[in-house]
């Protein structure tokens, strides 16, 4: 506890706490050693959620994957939403050859990294979910699976961040499998819906489509949207009908309610939101010439054919320049929004995980 010079009185014990959440994880991270009180409180669920909520009112962070690096060039850059152009940590320079990454929720990422590319009839995937904040990756159970996609996010019954896998086989069947991190384990599930038919497929969404214990997939079938959805509360998916259009779409989050961004000729767009399932309602419409990278709060994020980095906010209409160049932003970076969180990812045995073991040969199968 703290103590005030006047008197030396020890501050109070919620103004102790009150100004722990305002401080940046690695200092936190280092004053959990000053006492027992601050380890325990910095340590506590409760400070965990309140020190994201506060992070959440913070300018955005983002990162930014090159997938085709050099060996002798870090992959991953990290950039401010205010301080523009920036450059990752030591820490974060091996994680190299990832095949996607998902996220962010509550700061946590989820990395793939496809195993044995070569192979036309089975694809490996090596997984693992990893804070930029903490330094920490955990290592998910590995899958052999055909054309699988992923969601990411937290069951808010349980707190229990899970990882789905969708799977399926030219339509002849389908299956998903669910990972949580609470039981440390992975379960295979039956989908009660059939989603697969000729002409379908199943699309990521502009940025992470995860939103209130739900993650979101785009579902095209020639032009015509609809919506996949998965319950992590009860590990459900669901079918949700779009709005009524013909156009080549991209499903977003428009700042609390998932939306789709509609193509049309001569680069206008539509926004249409998702009031409730199945009722749509149009929003906004504007025109961009430029190639989307991701989509966060209200702001689309652009990258120029001068391959700089731009925020453009469809409710002020108002375009920001971030201050980052990179030559093949437009083609070959991932881009990607995270806010600073103490989620631990260790295992409850107390097993220390750390980027020195991601990725390595002991994470190759």
């Amino acid at each position: 506890m703290g103590s005030s010079k006047i008197g030396r009185r020890p501050f109070p014990e919620d103004l102790d706490g009150e100004i722990l959440l305002r401080l940046p994880v690695m200092s936190l991270l280092r004053f959990k050693c000053v006492c027992k009180n601050w380890y325990v409180l910095i340590k506590s669920p409760a400070f965990i959620r309140k020190h994201l909520n506060c992070s959440k009112n913070k300018p955005s962070q983002f990162m930014i994957y090159d997938y085709n690096a050099r060996d002798d060039s870090p992959p991953i850059t990290l950039i401010s939403e205010n301080h523009g152009d920036g450059e990752a940590p030591d820490y974060i320079h091996r994680f190299k050859d990832m095949t996607n990454v998902i996220g962010s929720v509550d700061g946590l990422f989820l990395l793939r990294r496809e195993i044995d590319p070569e192979n036309r009839y089975m694809h490996i995937f090596a997984m693992a979910m990893w804070n930029p904040s903490t330094r920490e990756v955990r290592h998910l159970p590995p899958h052999k699976i055909q054309y699988t996609h992923f969601g990411f996010g937290l069951d808010p019954l349980t707190n229990d961040y899970k990882v789905v896998c969708y799977n399926f086989h030219f339509g002849e069947y389908e299956y998903a499998a669910v990972y949580s991190c609470s039981t440390d384990s992975c379960r295979n599930i039956t989908p009660k819906i059939k989603f697969y038919s000729y002409g379908r497929s199943l699309h990521e969404a502009c940025g992470i489509a995860y939103l209130n214990g739900a993650y979101y997939w785009l579902i095209r079938e020639g032009r015509k949207p609809s919506i996949l959805s998965f319950d992590f509360s009860n590990e459900v998916f669901e079918e949700i009908e779009g709005p009524d259009v013909i156009s080549f779409s991209s499903l977003i989050l428009l700042d609390d309610s998932v939306a789709l961004l509609t193509f049309y000729g001569n680069s206008v767009h539509d926004i249409w939101v998702m009031i409730q399932p199945g009722v749509w309602n149009k929003l906004f419409t504007f025109q961009n010439f430029t190639c989307i990278k991701t989509w966060y709060s209200s702001c689309l994020i652009l990258a120029t054919k001068r391959s700089r980095l731009v925020s453009y906010n469809v409710r002020t209409k108002k375009t920001r320049r971030l201050g980052f160049c990179h030559p093949v932003l437009r083609r070959c970076c991932g881009f990607y929004v995270y806010k600073e969180s103490l989620v631990t990812l260790k295992r409850e045995n107390g097993e220390q995980l750390d980027h020195r073991n991601f990725p390595d040969a002991s994470f190759e199968l």
